[in-house]
């Protein structure tokens, strides 16, 4: 009897605990800008095409739904003046906005009724003003942005996030960005720069992607990334690192890059 009432205390102090784990200090927001450098240049450089390799589970960000506003297209996606561009380094956007995020407290809040891994699209995205710079530059093209908040876990428990661009002029970038905490917070990066190319030839790639419903269960589908798509996956970054949350964060390749920002959420 006694053993039984043990089991139930214990199995209540679990649920407790488990209810309680989830604070304001470990829920963050993540944002990432990718970009294509500009022009192509040929290089002596070889690069071995890449084996695509992603988790088991990844998970899918979801979006809450506004009324779409479409901006008009900048002149920088056709490219064809570059003398008006500006000749602007990645690494002296980096140093500006990391300077500006120590003079300004930034609020970080979560939407109401926003859920974790779900894209808020009503909302101003926060790296906005880094995205106008690389626009400016004769350097760059954006080619991918994204913006969610999750509860950021140890390394075992966290998940991966599926990363996935548009079809940019014939350029995709696909992957998986992970987020965890060990003494510090880390970030895993792992993905894949792919170009069409009439050469191509069409190949499956199924994954398994979750997403978080307002039960705030997970929901599983499967997913064949390259459906109708002929791609030759060329560059891979493959990279983890220590990071300070407020701080901009950038990883490149020669051929491509990814800018990052990882903020926790503002107390009430």
């Amino acid at each position: 009897m006694n053993r039984i009432i043990l089991k139930i205390f214990f199995a209540l102090c679990y649920l407790i605990y488990s209810s309680l784990s989830i604070s304001n200090e470990n829920i963050y927001r993540i944002d990432y800008i990718i970009f294509k450098y500009l022009p192509d240049i040929a290089s002596n450089e070889k690069f071995v095409a890449p084996e695509i390799k992603l988790s088991e589970e990844l998970i899918n960000i979801t979006a809450l739904q506004y009324p779409e506003f479409k901006k008009p297209d900048s002149l920088v996606n056709n490219f064809p003046y570059q003398e008006l561009f500006q000749d602007i380094s990645v690494s002296r956007i980096v140093d500006s906005s990391n300077e500006e995020n120590e003079n300004k407290e930034e609020k970080v809040m979560m939407s109401k009724n926003q859920l974790f891994f779900q894209n808020d699209s009503g909302v101003d995205f926060s790296m906005e003003e880094i995205i106008q710079k690389l626009k400016r530059s004769k350097n760059y093209r954006v080619i991918g942005k994204n913006s969610w908040f999750q509860e950021v876990k140890n390394e075992v428990l966290a998940p991966s996030v599926f990363v996935q661009t548009k079809i940019d002029n014939g350029n995709m970038v696909f992957g998986e960005i992970k987020v965890y905490k060990k003494r510090f917070l880390h970030v895993d990066l792992n993905l894949y720069f792919g170009k069409e190319s009439s050469d191509s030839v069409n190949f499956e790639k199924e994954i398994e992607l979750k997403e978080l419903g307002k039960n705030s269960e997970f929901k599983s589908t499967k997913l064949n990334l390259f459906e109708n798509l002929n791609l030759n996956f060329l560059y891979q970054i493959n990279h983890s690192r220590k990071v300070r949350s407020r701080e901009v964060h950038y990883v490149d390749h020669p051929k491509f890059g990814v800018l990052f920002e990882i903020n926790p959420i503002t107390s009430n």
